[in-house]
């Protein structure tokens, strides 16, 4: 990597300002080095790529779920009404 020879000014909120010094002093590393590495890190492309892999992986999960939900609601009602001829009959 060839030397540091140029400054780069980023504007940024003191909370912002902070999570990221506090990130760089646990990977024992400077600030410096933490943006060039997730700047040199980051695609755009992997990163859409990666989004849109879990959003469909999400949507199936949650139309599974809903499913499911649906199958233990229609479950309980079949279990309720079960009880209530019980109790009538019963009674």
């Amino acid at each position: 990597m060839a030397a540091a020879t140029e400054r780069v000014a980023v504007l940024m909120s003191p909370e912002d300002k902070g999570a990221i010094e506090a990130k760089a002093l646990s990977m024992g590393v400077s600030v410096g080095e933490l943006l060039r590495r997730g700047a040199a890190a980051y695609d755009p492309d992997v990163d859409t790529a990666e989004i849109a892999a879990l959003l469909q992986a999400l949507t199936a999960s949650h139309t599974e779920t809903l499913k499911a939900l649906d199958d233990a609601e229609r479950e309980l009602a079949e279990t309720r009404r079960y009880f209530v001829s019980k109790r009538k009959v019963a009674a």
